[in-house]
This record gives structure tokens, C-alpha cells and sequence, in this order.
């Protein structure tokens, strides 16, 4: 048996856990309090009293290499909890402490995280900064806040930046942080990060980071990057406004060398429509193949993965649909797909609009099947993990 996690974001934030049996199907089995406050749909970011990407991010809830401890955000009130996974898959709060950014206006910005196993260091994002990048040393179910922290933003000339995610390389060598905008969203619209959008900072022994390198991600605006099972340096990002994906690599000195991206389908209902917005990505335990949610379109995408890069496998490999009151930057009415996550034989996918975490048994031709089903709150639900 397998748990699927993912948190309410609702005022008094909660995790649902879910058990998977072998044939898919998810039976929730708790919700725990996280201790903290989501933003019950709220968007920090634009202002939208209700969205289904609430937090625009990717791993707001994750769990421990050992599948012994899960964190998650709780961006309302800027605090992250950490819980004790038991035998059978139940959760423990065991703290909630502050990330040391302040709330100012309606909610917090507290968005994504990162846990390295090798010394019990736990990184969370804002999307807001200066102080982008905040550090916990996460031992014995405690959290204890760090003094550290780091910013994305460009030395001197782009000084509002919005990450989107952070991710550490297997060998917990390097912490990626993916660039969405180069600004906070404004009445002028909005600025897309288009250079130097993936920025790697060296991890040094205590989990403290180095300075940051800044590298091209392939493509303008990453919003997500997931690593190949089992190895240390390869990865696939999303890029949210060009409705692709791309295959990169790490080297030893933090620097990326990123492909060609590979673009989906684009065309609704016989017209060119774009962005997708392809913000979430997961790959298959056998890393033939990626899957990446559109948020804007309500669907997912499947891409095979070979030694020269990646190939659009199908643009539209499931979809469902909402209660048509939300619309993505493309106009097209949308379910929402959110944050996804592998599991086994299944890919499982947030469809906050709909109200819906659904499983699909993947195919060895990569193939989607729709098998499961569950319940969860409108628009607010974030963070997909599995244990």
C-alpha cells in the first residue's frame, strides 16, 4: 500500500491523506491539521480572491527520501509544518515554526520546499523577497529557523523577482530555483522571466547555500523542474508561456545545458491558443515518460523521454472539466490542472476547479486510463506527495 498527500490550503490548512490501493483507488483515510493558515483560494501572487493555483508553485507539500517525515507549506500565515509518517502511512504533526518573513497585506508568500536528507536541512521559497530563499535545520520532528537567506533576484538590475519552485539535485549537491517573472504582477501586466531563470546555489556542508549561478532554463518562464529516477543531473522543466518542456542537465560546477524544448498542441477548438500553461511536471519510475499539467487548458500532457532530448508523446492525454467559472491567461475555461505526482503504475492529478484528484494507470505506450477519483476542496487545494 502506498499514501497520497496533499494539503486543503484552507484557512486552517489541512493534509489529506489518501490511501492507494493496487488498482488505483484512493480511499482518504485522515485529515490533520498542518497548524498553520492556508489562503482558502486566495492568490498572493495577483490578488485573486479565488483561484485554483492559489499558490503558484510547485512542491508546497514533500516528503523526506526515507518516507519518515512530510512538510508543507502554510503560505497564509508564512509557516511550514513538519509530520512524522508512521508505519502505516498516518500522520504526525510534530512542529509548525515561521520562515522569518513577515505577512504583509492578506497572506503570506511561502511556497515551496525542499528537504536534504543527508543533514536534515529544509529550504522554503517565497514568491516574494528580498528573502526569497529560507533555511530550517529539521531534526527530531523540530524545526529550528536559520539565519540565512538567499534571493534570486539579479544583482542589480531585476531586484522583484517570483520563483516559482525549488528542487535539490539527487546528490543534494545543488538547490534549483526556477524563475517565473521578473516582477510582481501590476496593473502594466505582466513580466515574463526570459534569461537567467534557473538559478543553482551550491549546497556546503551544514546545508548553508553558496552564491547563486544563474543560467538560461531553455526557454523563457520555468515554472517546474523534476529530476530522472535514479539520476543525479538530468531534469525536465516546464516552461509555463511557451507550452513546452525541455530535457537539461547540471554539471559539476552548477552550470545548465538545456535542449531544445518541445512544444504541445496548442490549437482549441480549431484556433492557435496560447499559453497552456504547462506549470507542473512528474515523470514515470521507468523515466520513459513526462507528464505535464496545463493549467490554463484543464489537461495533461505526455512527452517520451530518449537520450536526445524530449518528444511531445500526446498534448492532450487527459482533461476534465470544471464548474466553468475560472478561465486561464489563454481565455479557455479550465478545470484547473494543478500539481501532479507519480505513484507506482499511476500518475495522480489536481484538478482544483473540478474538486477532483484523479488517477490514471499509465500505459507502457504512455497512454492515460482514468481509474480513480476523489473529493477535494474547491479552487484552495495545493501539493501533491506520495509515501
Amino acid at each position: 500500500m502506498t499514501n497520497v498527500y496533499t494539503q486543503t490550503n484552507e484557512t486552517l490548512n489541512q493534509i489529506i491523506n489518501f490511501k492507494r490501493g493496487g488498482d488505483g483507488q484512493l480511499v482518504e483515510v485522515q485529515r490533520v491539521p498542518t497548524g498553520g493558515t492556508g489562503t482558502n483560494g486566495f492568490t498572493p501572487l495577483t490578488g485573486e480572491k479565488s483561484s485554483p493555483d492559489s499558490l503558484i508553485s510547485s512542491n508546497s507539500i514533500v516528503v523526506s527520501k526515507d518516507r519518515k517525515s512530510l512538510f508543507a507549506v502554510n503560505a497564509g500565515d508564512n509557516t511550514v509544518s513538519a509530520f512524522a509518517i508512521g508505519m502505516d502511512g498516518m500522520l504526525t504533526l510534530t512542529d509548525t515554526k515561521g520562515t522569518g518573513n513577515a505577512v504583509t497585506g492578506m497572506s503570506g508568500t511561502a511556497n515551496s520546499l525542499a528537504f536534504n536528507d543527508a543533514d536534515g536541512t529544509l529550504y522554503v521559497s517565497h514568491s516574494f523577497g528580498p528573502d526569497h530563499i529560507r533555511i530550517f535545520t529539521a531534526m527530531g520532528g523540530k524545526l529550528t529557523l536559520r539565519p540565512q537567506s538567499r534571493s534570486v533576484n539579479l544583482p542589480m538590475t531585476t531586484m522583484d523577482r517570483v520563483p516559482t519552485q525549488i528542487v535539490l539535485t539527487p546528490d543534494n549537491k545543488y538547490l534549483i530555483a526556477a524563475v517565473l517573472f521578473d516582477a510582481r504582477p501590476s496593473e502594466a501586466g505582466l513580466t515574463l522571466a526570459k534569461e537567467k531563470t534557473l538559478v543553482t546555489f551550491p549546497v556546503m556542508m551544514g546545508g548553508a547555500l553558496g552564491e547563486p549561478i544563474f543560467n538560461d532554463a531553455g526557454g523563457i518562464t520555468p515554472f517546474a523542474n523534476v529530476f530522472l529516477n535514479g539520476n543525479p543531473n538530468t531534469f525536465v522543466t516546464v516552461l509555463a508561456a511557451e507550452s513546452a518542456a525541455v530535457l537539461s542537465t547540471i554539471a559539476a560546477n552548477g552550470n545548465v545545458v538545456s535542449g531544445k524544448p518541445s512544444k504541445i498542441d496548442t490549437v482549441v477548438a480549431g484556433m492557435p491558443t496560447e499559453p497552456s500553461e504547462i506549470c507542473w511536471i512528474s515523470v514515470s519510475e521507468d523515466n520513459r515518460y513526462a507528464f505535464g499539467a496545463n493549467f490554463g487548458y484543464g489537461t495533461v500532457s505526455t512527452f517520451r523521454i530518449d537520450g536526445s532530448g524530449l518528444m511531445v508523446r500526446q498534448s492532450t492525454a487527459a482533461q476534465e472539466s470544471g464548474d466553468g467559472t475560472f478561465k486561464g491567461l489563454a481565455g479557455v475555461v479550465s478545470s484547473g490542472a494543478g500539481d501532479n505526482v507519480v505513484s507506482g503504475p499511476f500518475l495522480y492529478q489536481l484538478y482544483a476547479n473540478a474538486k477532483k484528484l484523479v488517477g490514471y494507470r499509465i500505459g507502457d505506450d504512455g497512454r492515460l486510463t482514468k481509474v480513480s477519483e476523489a473529493p477535494i476542496p474547491y479552487n484552495s487545494t495545493q501539493g501533491l506527495a506520495v509515501a
